[in-house]
């Protein structure tokens, strides 16, 4: 860690510490977080001959938080590394902020949140954490915050450059240059609670003039409850239109549907994932079909070994669909196990690369099965520990979309620990 940001700490520390008698509350926390991987088909198919690599990777976090009468705010700083990355000798700090914003309360309901935060919004499809990334996702921008007991108002507002600047000019990063949020949500009774997300994210081509594209999301999220038959129900649907960074036109969609059931403590979910795709065989088409689920979560949906966490750009434009079915089991208080099982499938029509014959030929639909397997052990309340082992039976089809062999075997494991200690608290 570098000499100005320990001197930050440190300036950070002495100011909440000397000012605790009008601080309604003042915490230090940290994480630790090693995370073992074997790596033998994750992401993408082995090949013949290819050796299982071995990750340990880490993320490690100094958080500070307060909560004053009528401003709350939370700073994280963050290093992120793979073990063995650089020479000890020629370490180089790679430390920087994950948070840092202030939420001012304007009155009992309505709070203005500004600076550089997380967004987490009903399953996390859209806007996400991303946590199972050790970078995670964070934005830079201003949040209105209107909320009751029973309905909750989100506008989020930002505007990217890569550098302060005289004159605008292109924005080279990968990432949103513009972005606009709405999201509602009510909760009409303690059965049933339906939101509404609306995204509006502005993306720019490279040329003389700027240009910054709108790709508008939206859709709603349906949760309904049963509590006497201990059986829960959601869906969501979002439809996509506007243009992308290319300047193509868009128009694509999405829907789930999930139903979730406890017998005692077995719970057993079934869930159907649909993301639309670009017809292969239609070569008169010039729009994107293909769903981008935008900065959503890619760990959390679709399988473990992360084959499609951007169903946009890793299916050759064909779309997703995923139906699995998740079972889970506590042993314990202290013990989870469960294990997820994916069968996935091509939305639309690729062609197959490989054909010579007369006229288009699409590849087959199916793209393999996938098996997940997970553990989880609660220490104390500040050690958790995760394991998981996953498998990828793959097809042909598979091995066209994602290279390498699909006659080998396609595992990964992992094991992570998670220490959230909390360091000073007044």
């Amino acid at each position: 860690m570098s000499f100005k940001i320990s001197k930050f700490i440190l300036l950070v520390l002495m100011i909440g510490l000397s000012t605790t008698e009008v601080l309604s509350q003042f915490s230090i926390k940290a994480e630790m977080r090693p995370r073992y991987e074997f790596r033998n088909g994750y992401k993408t198919l082995p090949s013949t001959g290819s050796s299982p690599a071995q990750v340990i990777s880490q993320r490690s976090r100094l958080i500070f938080e307060s909560k004053m009468e009528k401003i709350n705010f939370k700073i994280s700083l963050q290093d992120v590394r793979t073990w063995g990355d650089v020479t000890i000798k020629n370490d180089l700090a790679s430390t920087f902020l994950n948070e840092a914003w202030a939420e001012l309360e304007l009155n009992s309901r309505l709070n203005l949140k500004i600076g550089r935060q997380i967004l987490k919004y009903d399953d996390q499809r859209l806007l996400s954490v991303t946590n199972w990334n050790n970078v995670s996702t964070s934005h830079d921008l201003l949040l209105l915050k209107y909320e009751s007991k029973t309905f909750k108002s989100h506008v989020g507002f930002a505007y990217n450059n890569d550098k302060e600047k005289n004159f605008e000019s292109y924005y080279p990063l990968d990432f949103y240059k513009t972005l606009t949020y709405v999201w509602f949500s009510k909760k009409f009774n303690d059965q049933l609670t339906i939101s509404f997300i609306d995204v509006l994210d502005g993306n720019q081509k490279a040329n003389t003039d700027h240009t910054i594209y709108g790709r508008n999301t939206f859709g709603p999220n349906v949760y309904y409850d049963m509590p006497s038959l201990q059986l829960s129900l959601s869906g969501n649907f979002y439809y996509q239109h506007g243009k992308e960074s290319t300047g193509k036109v868009v128009d694509a969609y999405f829907y789930s549907v999930k139903g979730h059931k406890n017998f005692n403590k077995l719970g057993i979910d079934l869930g159907f994932d649909y993301y639309s795709g670009t017809n292969g065989l239609d070569t008169s088409n010039t729009e994107i079909n293909t769903f981008n689920k935008l900065y959503g979560a890619g760990h959390k949906f679709n399988g473990h070994m992360d084959y499609f966490t951007n169903t946009y750009s890793q299916t050759m434009n064909g779309g997703l669909s995923d139906l699995y079915l998740n079972i889970q089991y506590p042993l314990n208080e202290k013990i989870n196990i469960g294990s997820t099982l994916h069968y996935l499938s091509l939305a639309n029509n690729v062609l197959d690369p490989n054909y010579s014959g007369p006229g288009l030929k699409a590849l087959d639909k199916h793209l393999g099965t996938e098996i997940d397997f997970y553990f989880k052990y609660q220490f104390t309340p500040d050690i958790t520990l995760n394991a998981g082992y996953s498998m990828m039976f793959a097809s042909k089809s598979m091995e066209v979309i994602k290279g390498g062999n699909a006659d080998e075997l396609a595992n990964w494991a992992f094991m992570m620990l998670v220490i959230n200690p909390t360091l000073f608290s007044k």
